[in-house]
């Protein structure tokens, strides 16, 4: 054999498959398929529903998916989940991809020509105006758009990738819900798992990737400072359930500045004080509500204990009875596995230029995608929808994420998975 063919032997030796397949036109494929998934965007932002209620979505994505030929639905308990599967034509690993669909109960002020003006009521019957106010609705029509896509090229595809629709994810509740139901289990149980979240802090045409801890655990608590009522001209007759709630907010605080390694981060915020009626009467409690982040879990733990000792220690201090502390444990940090993140962040070079691939730091909110990761290795990176003429944040009335970012994000998902299921 002539040494330049022993060389070529040797070069496709050590190429990965993604680098010896060809890669598919995906700009070409997006750019088909963009008007189409702008309307799907549109559509989706101007109907919100709350989390756990997400009847009139789930129908929108079961008749925009209807229309893809090769994708097929996946049957199982997934309540306003949907659960599809593409498979490729060779053999090749299984990946899932994830999307979440609920919205927040916030009144938009976007003033946008498709802005929500959809109206609900919360438990007890407040009502509350509904958003996308997390972006949801880009995650959605990226997700329809990538499907498109993917099933383009199911003909030149390896493996295959489960896609889902997961509700409830605002709330916590959604990713345990399909896990529960075995959508990382049997047959179609995936090898690794992907998703995105758009982020305002990163302009449109740029992506981030955070390699290991991403996220943190978020975890909150009610606690019923009790004491015992009485008149306000007279307060050596009672036990002062407002004054001890306020103490007990300022040593919480300290609680965690001098008594947790800044090494392992932690944040407690209250964001409920409620108590009285009358302002020269002296309530017999106050109920507080906060909430708890970490990332690892025996700072998670240490800070549990450390709550329930300081507000159990203020209680005696102050001769009130002992307090009602409810502590619950919710979404679990999330964690991007090093050596995807990597791969993904490779992709992102190469497809919006090295100068637009941002490596962010972790961040203490929360994801139910941690749900997915804690399980089956994965990554959710971020999705650049930030504008350069003006500051935007999540969860805010008037978040309203550079369209343009869709473009961007059904390419980026598309070349992503393509990668993946090629090694």
């Amino acid at each position: 054999m002539k040494r330049s063919a022993l060389l070529t032997l040797l070069l496709l030796s050590l190429m990965t498959p993604s680098m010896a397949a060809e890669i598919p036109d995906f700009a070409s494929l997006t750019e088909h398929y963009l008007k189409t998934t702008i309307e799907d965007r549109r559509w989706l932002h101007e109907h919100p529903e709350l989390s756990g209620r997400e009847e009139a979505t789930r129908e929108y994505l079961a008749t925009q998916v209807a229309d893809i030929q090769g994708i097929e639905p996946v049957s199982g308990d997934w309540g306003n989940g949907l659960v599809y599967l593409l498979e490729g034509s060779r053999p090749g690993p299984t990946i899932l991809w994830r999307g979440d669909t609920d919205a927040l109960p916030i009144t938009e002020k976007t003033g946008l020509a498709f802005a929500s003006t959809v109206k609900d009521t919360l438990t007890g019957g407040r009502p509350t105006g509904v958003m996308h106010a997390c972006g949801h609705d880009i995650h959605m029509s990226v997700t329809l758009g990538a499907m498109r896509v993917m099933a383009e090229v199911r003909d030149q595809m390896p493996g295959r990738i489960v896609f889902v629709f997961q509700p409830a994810e605002e709330t916590g509740a959604g990713a345990l819900q399909l896990i529960e139901a075995g959508v990382l289990e049997g047959e179609l149980a995936p090898e690794r798992v992907f998703a995105l979240h758009d982020h305002p802090t990163l302009l449109t045409g740029q992506a981030g990737v955070c390699s290991g801890p991403s996220t943190a655990n978020v975890d909150w608590f009610r606690l019923t400072i009790r004491g015992e009522g009485g008149h306000g001209a007279y307060p050596h007759r009672a036990v002062d359930a407002v004054s001890l709630a306020c103490r007990t907010v300022l040593a919480v605080n300290d609680m965690i500045a001098r008594e947790i390694d800044p090494n392992h981060p932690a944040v407690i915020s209250f964001g409920k004080i409620q108590g009285g009626h009358k302002s020269n009467v002296m309530p017999d409690h106050v109920v507080l509500e906060a909430t708890v982040r970490t990332r690892d879990p025996e700072t998670r733990a240490l800070v549990q204990d450390k709550v329930k000792r300081t507000v159990q220690g203020l209680a005696q201090a102050a001769g009130a009875p002992e307090p009602i502390l409810d502590y619950h444990y919710g979404t679990p940090a999330g964690f991007n596995d090093p050596a995807l993140a990597y791969q993904l962040m490779d992709v992102i070079r190469r497809v919006l230029g090295p100068e637009n691939a941002i490596d962010y730091p972790p961040g203490m909110g929360g994801e139910d995608f941690g749900r997915f990761s804690s399980q089956v290795p994965g990554v959710q990176f971020r999705l650049g929808v930030g504008r350069p003429d003006r500051a935007m944040s999540l969860h805010s009335p008037t978040f309203d994420p550079d369209e343009r970012s869709v473009e961007v994000g059904v390419r980026l998902v598309s070349e992503i998975l393509y990668d993946q299921l090629s090694r």
